[in-house]
């Protein structure tokens, strides 16, 4: 959740860490990068090309900017300056927030960069599964930067926001790479990507609800979590299928 350090955008982004940088570039990039390799190495014959995941990682790093930015926009409107303080407000005002601020700014940053570099030709989509796999380069790029501006602010390594941020945006943003990725040529409308993106919206406001909820409990984390993972792998056997029959057809 980038959305804790929206203030002080200038601050945020020239600030010297108080940790070593070494520190802090191996605790951001290391997961996320072995998270890469995983994606990477699990994607079948023939892979998308590893300059271009590596491009859409790039991407993701450019949407954290881009995020903050967006933080920064409605700290002018009335309804999210009230909001200052989420833990004084009451959990309906959380769970808006969580959905119509974090999970809209967030997913909108992140596919933004995607469909940007997919328009200009950079990133190619031949299979259904590369929705999937540039989504996850994306958000993986994104939780890396996110996880630095947090490491900045608040000048010590979180390790378990470390490993698992990577992970969560993954899950939020296949929903939106698997429409992305079905949405090609002779395929289904295009239409189905913006469905990806407000699921991928709502189930990432509700995770972030949940963190900030005084009444969810850490089951109900647990199970979007596993319910987010099996559909995801779910989606990624199909596409892979689905690759094979087409692949197999020429």
């Amino acid at each position: 959740m980038i959305a804790s350090l929206a203030p002080g955008l200038l601050a945020l982004l020239t600030a010297a860490p108080d940790i070593a940088v070494g520190i802090v570039a191996v605790a951001c990039f290391a997961p996320s990068l072995a998270w890469l390799g995983y994606f990477y190495f699990k994607d079948d014959y023939p892979r998308a090309p590893l300059s271009k995941l590596l491009l859409a990682f790039g991407g993701g790093l450019i949407a954290g900017p881009l995020s903050l930015a967006l933080y920064e926009g409605i700290a002018h409107v009335a309804f999210y300056r009230g909001l200052d303080a989420l833990e004084y407000v009451p959990d309906i005002h959380k769970l808006i927030y969580a959905i119509f601020a974090i999970g809209l700014i967030e997913e909108v940053s992140k596919i933004l960069v995607c469909t940007w570099f997919l328009r200009r030709r950079e990133l190619t989509t031949r299979r259904p599964i590369d929705g999937i796999v540039y989504s996850s380069a994306v958000a993986l790029g994104f939780a890396t930067i996110e996880n630095w501006y947090a490491m900045v602010k608040s000048g010590d390594p979180e390790w378990s926001r470390v490993i698992t941020l990577p992970f969560m945006h993954v899950l939020f943003s296949a929903l939106w790479g698997v429409a992305v990725g079905h949405s090609l040529p002779k395929r289904a409308a295009r239409g189905l990507v913006s469905l990806g993106l407000v699921l991928s919206i709502v189930f990432h406001g509700i995770y972030d609800y949940i963190l900030l909820s005084s009444v969810a409990s850490d089951a109900m984390m647990l199970l979007l979590v596993l319910f987010l993972w099996v559909w995801m792998s779910s989606a990624a056997r199909e596409a892979a299928v689905l690759a094979a029959r087409e692949q197999g057809s020429h």
